[in-house]
């Protein structure tokens, strides 16, 4: 598995999107009244960086091998687990003081976000595309940045909460985010298993080969 890990996870980018995870989050904490939409930026990246851990370039080869989908990403959760332990390494550094007091909500956002990527990337993997992690990352990271920002609809849908954000916005954000990572795990494990759904998606000449 660590051989297959080593060479399959594109840890350049990875460790790259850590690196840049941490920088994000230091920034936050120097001034979290005026940067705080970095933190959005850093949980998009997380997502994106966990769905990168998944792509396949090598497609061709590797799917007709005798190593199913599960095995694979098995392999390359040490990738993945490097994202948390990083996230929560940011998240601690951060604190309850510069996170309005609410670190707690913060790490759950991370971790929904890791789970979320994995799990997109994957059910993506299982129906055959090479390389979800590329596409993902590159609409998840805008994406939350641009919703940090400009926070809409905060008063019903508080995604990145902010210090004005009422208590009761702080609860349903986490709650949403709670439901969001539980949501990825039933979805990955749904893919791992190579659910008989998926299958009504391909051809019948797909199915027979």
């Amino acid at each position: 598995m660590l051989r297959h890990a080593a060479r399959a996870v594109p840890w350049g980018r990875v460790t790259l999107a850590a690196g840049l995870v941490v920088v994000l989050m230091e920034l936050v904490r120097w001034n979290p009244w005026v940067l705080w939409p970095l933190e959005g930026t850093a949980v998009g990246l997380l997502a994106g960086a966990a769905a990168w851990c998944f792509d396949e370039t090598a497609m061709a080869v590797v799917d007709p091998a005798p190593r199913g989908l599960a095995w694979r990403t098995a392999a390359r959760s040490p990738a993945v687990a490097l994202l948390v332990l990083v996230w929560a390494f940011g998240v601690a550094r951060v604190g309850d003081g510069a996170a309005f007091g609410h670190a707690g909500a913060v790490l759950v956002q991370g971790l929904a976000a890791v789970a979320t990527g994995a799990a997109v990337a994957c059910w993506r993997r299982a129906r055959g595309e090479a390389s979800p992690g590329l596409l993902f990352a590159a609409a998840v990271v805008p994406a939350a940045t641009a919703w940090a920002l400009v926070r809409p609809l905060e008063d019903h849908v508080a995604v990145f909460p902010y210090a004005t954000t009422t208590p009761r916005g702080w609860h349903l954000s986490t709650a949403g985010w709670a439901a969001a990572g539980a949501l990825a795990a039933l979805l990955l494990v749904a893919a791992l298993a190579d659910a008989p759904w998926w299958h009504l998606h391909r051809s019948p000449r797909a199915s027979r080969s």
